[in-house]
């Protein structure tokens, strides 16, 4: 006699669920599809990150979650990707293995620069994708050491750049913070005396008021603002100290502004800034590159920086192969003036 065998054909996403609820029964796994596998392989892997992050959030950021490599990497301390969350209070001094850290690569977590206050020798620091949405100024033993530091791809805003600016920093990274502007509060003598190398690629800058603010940076030797909207460079002009008091510049320089913007087409538009310093008087090279630049007369006030010798315009419209009469005129003018230009 034959035995009643009950007969079910699965796919391989069914078969445990239906084993965990038949007593009885023969299975056969039946080959899937590659879509059918690759749906089941994205939605475990969707569901292993939600677990992992899950998990990642709930580490704190203290001596007894954190290793130091020892031996030659000792001076490096990489955490990213660990999803430390900031622990307030939390010191690293006392003569351990942290305080002959001098390079962290704390990217892809939920630090702060507070987190690393305490630390003796940090001198380069990377806090991208922190999500951060402010800083405080640097403090602690990290306001003695700090020379570098990488907080792209956050969520700042303008008053963070001048929160920053108190600082021995000597090269910051502040790209992709959809900055629109740069704070009036930087153009104060005692900003980023140390700062030689800014980038703030990949922002939404496009004011020139933003380089004439810039342009009181005295140490800054490069400048990088790739992928902005900086359509045209205005004059920076110095003035003798004796024409005006300090206030009264800040209004002749919106004045001036106002003035010339009414009374030219966009083709030809021409800002002046009269300035009580020389501008950019230490900066040597300027990234422009993919930004709306289209005429030789955006460009030509780059020769009043006195120490600049190099521009990047890579993608921009004067840059492009259709223009290219005009770019060897451009080129050929600046380099009176001893200033090389790159396409």
């Amino acid at each position: 006699m034959r035995s009643n065998i009950k007969r079910v054909v699965l796919k391989r996403s069914q078969l445990e669920q239906y084993k965990s609820k038949s007593l009885v029964g023969h299975w056969v796994l039946v080959t899937e599809s590659f879509e059918d596998l690759q749906k089941e392989n994205d939605k475990s892997s969707k569901q292993d990150r939600g677990c992992s992050d899950e998990s990642s959030v709930s580490t704190r950021f203290t001596t007894g979650n954190v290793t130091v490599r020892p031996g030659s990497a000792e001076g490096f301390l990489d955490i990213s990707g660990g999803g430390y969350l900031h622990v307030e209070g939390e010191r690293f001094d006392g003569g351990g293995p942290f305080d002959r850290v001098s390079t962290v690569n704390a990217d892809d977590n939920l630090l702060r620069l507070e987190s690393f206050h305490t630390f003796k020798s940090v001198r380069r620091l990377s806090l991208r994708r922190n999500r951060l949405k402010s800083v405080r100024p640097i403090d602690g033993d990290l306001a003695e050491t700090l020379i570098r530091l990488d907080v792209s791809e956050n969520q700042l805003n303008p008053d963070d750049i001048y929160r920053l600016s108190m600082s021995k920093l000597e090269e910051l990274y502040m790209l992709a913070n959809n900055l629109t502007v740069i704070p009036e509060s930087i153009t104060n003598c005692h900003c980023f005396l140390s700062l030689k190398l800014l980038d703030l690629s990949d922002n939404y800058l496009s004011c020139p008021r933003t380089l004439y603010m810039l342009s009181t940076l005295h140490n800054l030797q490069e400048l990088i603002m790739s992928n902005n909207r900086i359509s045209y460079i205005p004059y920076l002009i110095a003035k003798q100290e004796a024409d005006n008091s300090n206030g009264d510049n800040k209004t002749e320089a919106y004045q001036d502004e106002e003035d010339i913007e009414n009374n030219k087409s966009d083709d030809t538009k021409k800002i002046i800034y009269q300035v009580h310093h020389i501008p950019f008087v230490s900066l040597n090279t300027i990234n422009l590159s993919n930004n709306l630049i289209a005429h030789n007369s955006s460009v030509i006030p780059l020769v009043c920086w006195p120490s600049l010798k190099n521009v990047i315009l890579t993608a921009n419209n004067i840059s492009l192969k259709k223009n290219l009469i005009e770019f060897k005129n451009l080129s050929s003018t600046l380099s009176v003036f001893n200033i090389k230009i790159k396409r």
